[in-house]
């Protein structure tokens, strides 16, 4: 059971459990790896979509999108569960899961997963530099001490919504780019008539 924390308290424990882990594991490395998954469910998302003859690059971009973005908060809400363990048991453990998991690709398939986390260690980076990284771990703090009750003057509080906590720090940011990608999308469709993904508009604009 789950015991009482007053507030002075709480703040301390978060204190402790973002620093600690931002200390002694590799955040950075765990976030480009969300993000890599995020962007692979986008991709795929908007190559089936393809598939199955979805041409207007804005509209699969859209959903591809609205799906990614599910799958960033399945992604973190998973590591939040792995933030569970020991921050003493990390650094090593981390990086040799990140070689096993390359080593059990070859060929494409290996070219493919390190194009995906070049792209994940890009976008952990800005999100990095946005202040990202202690969001995630609070977000992990809320599920490794759900069910702890705050008590906050005549009122109580219990730890657990990491769900409101991640999307109240992420919906605006998630908007924009969303404008911005489809916004661009559209105008690309546009500007490059004839073609159905972002290669093809490129190609047809700067041939020779």
């Amino acid at each position: 059971m789950k015991e009482d924390w007053d507030s002075a308290r709480y703040v301390r424990e978060k204190r402790n459990f973002i620093e600690r882990r931002m200390r002694f594991r590799l955040v950075y490395f765990h976030a480009a790896l969300i993000f890599a998954v995020t962007w692979l469910a986008g991709w795929l998302c908007s190559f089936l979509l393809l598939k199955l003859g979805v041409s207007l690059m804005a509209g699969r971009y859209a959903v591809a999108f609205v799906l990614s973005y599910l799958v960033f908060l399945a992604a973190v809400r998973i590591w939040a569960d792995f933030m569970r363990q020991d921050e003493r048991s990390g650094n090593v453990d981390d990086a040799g899961n990140g070689m096993d998991m390359l080593s059990g690709a070859d060929g494409e398939g290996c070219a493919f997963v390190l194009v995906a986390l070049v792209l994940g260690l890009v976008l952990a980076g800005l999100f990095a530099m946005t202040g990202g990284l202690p969001l995630l771990l609070e977000v992990a703090f809320e599920v490794v001490f759900a069910g702890t009750v705050v008590r906050r003057m005549s009122r109580k509080e219990m730890i657990g919504d990491w769900s409101s906590r991640l999307v109240s720090k992420t919906w605006l940011p998630a908007l924009i780019n969303f404008g911005m990608l489809v916004g661009f999308a559209a105008w690309l469709q546009t500007a490059a008539p004839g073609s159905q993904t972002f290669a093809q508009a490129l190609r047809i604009l700067f041939k020779t």
